[in-house]
């Protein structure tokens, strides 16, 4: 009985001491702001797309081992974001189809599908083969 009665006070402290008051702080109204600014990379489509496609291959095993990969996904982004106004100024249904593709990206990390990170990276060596060999 004396070790049930202990157990029972033990309980009865835990549920006592979870009951303390909450202590709301009115100075404070709002969280605070985080800046971040982000530098896109530079360099020519010859330069960028290779950089690109090497990130891009990195994803689907960086998804399947819990890795970074909304990290991984703003390195892609911003490779695209700095590439995407050359391949639009020469080629705008090229430009299209690199968006889908880096859209897939986007959905694989989203979604944790390596299987569409895979078929991303299928997609945008195909379209960089394709756009380095009209546009040198």
């Amino acid at each position: 009985m004396t070790r049930l009665r202990l157990i029972a006070v033990g309980a009865l402290a835990l549920v006592a001491t979870s009951c303390a008051g909450t202590t709301i702080d009115s100075s404070v109204t709002e969280a605070p702001v985080v800046e971040t600014t982000t530098t896109l990379p530079s360099g020519s489509a010859a330069e960028l797309l290779p950089r690109l496609l090497t990130e891009v291959g990195q994803l689907s095993e960086i998804i399947g081992s819990s890795g970074d990969r909304s990290e991984q996904m703003r390195v892609i982004q911003n490779l695209f974001d700095a590439v995407r106004p050359e391949i639009a100024d020469n080629d705008g249904l090229a430009a299209d189809s690199f968006e889908a593709s880096v859209e897939l990206c986007q959905k694989a990390t989203t979604f944790k599908r390596p299987a569409d990170a895979d078929k991303c990276l299928r997609n945008l060596n195909a379209l960089s083969a394709a756009y380095l060999e009209d546009h040198p």
